[in-house]
């Protein structure tokens, strides 16, 4: 199933305004591009107010797993970046019956955050999932790219992880060369790459794709410290 076809089936209606306020960011293209110091930078001081971990999810979906995580972590701050309203709508919803505090979505394309990246800002970031854009004339639009590596080495701490999943072995090796060949990064294991991930819950991704007898394939990076220890 293409990934457009389950985000269409998303229904969560919209939240108050109330909801919206605590939950909810919004950061197009046009503002990023015209006053980008108007909006927040992607920290923990930047949008929760506090100097607490933070980790981030790129195409976060309807956010089940990132609220998971920020259900069983409170100490710790999570920001989930997506560009479909709708699966943010539900993404929302899930914070709100959870009364979460700690958890915040915002509506933007990763590839145009750029600045608003704070340098050493972020404990941890998820790639899970990306569409892989296997037609050869969208493929500047993949996500996992040599500038999307630079980027988050400048915004992860030393020792701050990068997972990468997809259910796509010719993705998977495409963008495991890409790092491979990149000596900031290393693995946090042996393997090559991973076979099978078990969090506390999966995204709807994740069931999917297993539901389908599809693999889940993944590899995790840390950044190296910058003394090279």
């Amino acid at each position: 199933m293409p990934r457009r076809t389950l985000h269409r089936r998303t229904k969560e209606s919209a939240p108050d305004a109330l909801t919206a306020a605590k939950y909810l960011r919004t950061m197009s293209g046009k503002r990023l591009h015209q006053d980008p110091s108007g909006l927040p930078r992607i920290s923990s001081s930047g949008l929760f107010g506090n100097d607490r971990p933070l980790e981030l999810e790129i195409g976060c979906g309807s956010g089940e797993y990132l609220c998971s995580l920020a259900r069983h972590n409170p100490a710790t701050n999570f920001v989930g970046l997506e560009v479909r309203t709708k699966s943010l709508h539900e993404a929302v919803a899930t914070a709100a019956l959870d009364a979460l505090d700690n958890i915040i979505f915002v509506r933007v394309d990763v590839r145009q955050l750029g600045s608003r990246f704070v340098p050493g800002s972020l404990r941890a970031v998820y790639l899970h999932y990306p569409d892989p854009i296997t037609r050869p004339k969208f493929e500047k639009r993949r996500i996992f790219t040599q500038r999307f590596l630079d980027q988050m080495h400048v915004a992860l701490t030393d020792l701050g992880r990068l997972s990468v999943i997809t259910d796509l072995e010719s993705y998977l090796l495409e963008m495991l060369e890409l790092a491979e060949h990149d000596d900031r990064w290393q693995k946090t294991h042996d393997e090559r790459y991973l076979v099978g991930f078990e969090p506390e819950t999966k995204s709807r991704f994740q069931r999917l794709w297993e539901k389908h007898g599809l693999p889940t394939l993944r590899f995790e990076l840390v950044k190296k410290e910058v003394n090279g220890g």
